[in-house]
């Protein structure tokens, strides 16, 4: 059921992360930052959930209908323990100081930059993915979850996106209404700059909010096409970018077991949903062994080795899934991209010429982006920044150039480290020239010394929570009359992915004549299309309904006919097939006799009846 649809949304944003941060039991987390913990926790806790479920073969709707009575079952005792404080808060502030151009300016464009970008979100609602990678890879695993299967073909993928995805469909019974897991896609760019407001809002820092203004100016110069698609590489820039907040978070406190066991929890988070993950979690390993190594004399030994067997144990127990997959890839259940992706799909380039083809690949200017590094590299100066833009920016702006450069959504990764290096850069020239001019190096640190509170924003729990519980309520209850139209809208999406003059071709023929068999394609987008699903329900090469041939000419052509059998309706060929020459004077011959029918041809893939 659709209404299912909206539960299934807060299922993945924010309830069971939020129940878990409440057990955790942090007492100096702030409401905002409550918020950005609980949808990181969230995602990872549902993909755990979904994997061992799905694992012993009983992810269902019944146990996912379960797991969401348990969870109100844990809000109504986090209530009754008062853990869920109702009670208001006074007001929530931005504060500012009036002889500082930037610092009372800065936070109100900080505000808008977010507002703004909350038009992603609205604007997406009730599209469905159109998009290769999304519609091929990540949504096509998330209907493996949900039909209970292991994802078949994942070359290491990690699943912690289409694991959440598949929840919706769960819940609504349903893989055909993709907008519930399309819609969280633009809140990864929402919530990468909340959490730089949050640390502005903490540190007292007004680096923050330079490094937000930057990363809303990088991503929709030279990523603006991803943020609503349904490609992880936003996703996966959120959870590093969270993993270093919460590394920030322990900034000045004591040797906290809580947050550091967050700070893996949010890195592997990050691993779990793309392999860039890794970076940031090979950077809290070397954080965490420096933490111990500076509290060596304060803490004991027995607690050095419980914290570091903890999150070893932690670390292998929500990454298994690569070691599984690691194992199977040995065994020829599945194969991995790696070398491909490594080496060979750059042709022999050296490093340079590959850093040089990486940055012609950008959407926007190649001459800015080399700008903007060079930029960051000045934060090395500050003393604060060094180890972030030495340790996370630069060397992840070179792994991109020398291994990952083929394609620029892999550098999407880097965009929230380069704009928190840039920060600093900026911090730190501002203070070198008009900071020292004025004697006011005020960029940087917020002082409480003739500031004014330029905003100021009621909060009271009890109404929110009220407003919000009959908010919720009403959008169920709403979209009951609308469910059919609700899938009819969607179905009707789909049906224009890929390219839609052939789409409107061949279901006008299915229409009018009916189409039963097999049809041998090298048209991808068909198997994903509604009324084409074979038995399988599924898409791509798992569609039983179609067999598969390359779309590209990288790799020798198989003969499409050789491949006709008894229960083979026909082809749908590019002109790559169909006029090539060792097979276009046999589709000549069997058209002209008759025993074949071109039934139509449009840009330039050509739709073949076998009589």
């Amino acid at each position: 059921m659709v209404l299912f649809g909206i539960v299934a949304f807060f299922q993945i944003t924010f309830l069971p992360g939020f129940i878990l941060l409440k057990f955790l039991r942090l007492k100096d987390l702030n409401w905002l930052q409550s918020i950005i913990y609980s949808f990181g926790l969230s995602l990872l806790v549902n993909y755990l959930m979904v994997y061992h479920l799905a694992l012993i073969g009983i992810y269902r709707q019944p146990a996912v209908y379960l797991i969401l009575v348990l969870e109100f079952i844990c809000l109504l005792y986090l209530a009754v323990r008062k853990d869920i404080s109702l009670e208001p808060d006074g007001k929530y502030i931005v504060p500012s100081d009036y002889r500082v151009f930037p610092k009372n300016i800065m936070p109100v464009f900080s505000i808008i930059a977010i507002l703004s970008f909350l038009y992603f979100f609205f604007s997406n609602l009730g599209s469905v993915f159109d998009n290769w990678d999304p519609v091929f890879s990540w949504n096509r695993w998330a209907i493996d979850w949900y039909l209970g299967d292991m994802p078949f073909l994942t070359n290491l993928y990690p699943q912690l996106i289409p694991a959440n995805w598949s929840i919706s469909y769960m819940m609504m019974g349903t893989h055909k209404v993709q907008m519930v897991a399309k819609s969280i896609m633009p809140l990864f760019s929402v919530f990468i700059l909340l959490i730089f407001f949050s640390l502005y809002q903490k540190k007292k820092n007004q680096t923050y909010l330079v490094a937000l203004i930057f990363y809303c100016v990088i991503i929709l110069v030279y990523s603006l096409r991803y943020i609503s698609t349904g490609y992880v590489d936003i996703a996966v820039s959120f959870f590093s970018i969270l993993t270093l907040y919460a590394i920030l978070d322990l900034e000045n406190s004591e040797f906290n077991f809580k947050k550091i066991v967050l700070v893996f929890l949010f890195s592997s988070a990050a691993a779990l949903t793309k392999q860039a993950g890794f970076i940031i979690l090979i950077f809290a390993l070397i954080w965490i062994s420096s933490l111990i190594v500076k509290n060596r004399i304060k803490i004991s030994k027995k607690k050095i080795f419980m914290t570091t067997g903890t999150l070893i144990l932690l670390i292998l127990f929500n990454l298994y899934w690569y070691i599984l997959k690691i194992i199977d890839i040995s065994r020829g259940m599945d194969f991995s991209t790696l070398k491909f992706l490594l080496s060979d799909i750059h042709h022999d380039a050296n490093y340079f010429q590959r850093f040089t083809n990486g940055l012609n690949t950008l959407k926007g200017s190649s001459i800015l982006f080399i700008i903007l590094v060079l930029l960051s590299l000045i934060s090395i100066f500050n003393r604060r920044a060094r180890w972030f833009t030495i340790g996370l920016t630069i060397p992840s702006i070179i792994i991109w150039g020398f291994y990952f450069s083929y394609d620029d959504r892999n550098i999407i990764y880097v965009y929230p480290f380069l704009a928190f290096s840039i920060s600093y850069a900026i911090s730190f020239l501002y203070d070198l020239s008009v900071g020292k001019i004025l004697k006011r190096p005020g960029l940087i640190k917020h002082r409480s010394v003739g500031t004014q509170k330029i905003l100021k924003i009621p909060i009271n729990k009890r109404k929110i929570f009220t407003t919000s519980f009959l908010v919720i309520l009403a959008l169920i209850f709403l979209t009951i009359p609308f469910s059919d139209r609700i899938i009819l809208r969607q179905a009707e999406a789909q049906k224009q992915i890929g390219m839609p003059s052939i789409n409107k071709a061949l279901y006008d023929y299915k229409d009018r004549y009916g189409v039963e068999g097999i049809i041998i394609t090298d048209y991808y987008w068909i198997t994903a299309m509604p009324r084409f699903e074979g038995s399988s329900i599924k898409v791509f090469h798992e569609n039983d309904r179609f067999i598969i041939m390359s779309n590209s000419d990288s790799y020798e052509l198989i003969n499409p006919i050789t491949l006709a059998g008894d229960n083979t309706f026909g082809f749908l060929i590019s002109e790559m097939y169909y006029r090539h020459p060792e097979f276009y004077k046999d589709f000549q011959e069997k058209i002209g006799s008759g025993r074949y029918s071109l039934i139509f041809e449009k840009q330039d893939y050509f739709f073949i009846k076998i009589n």
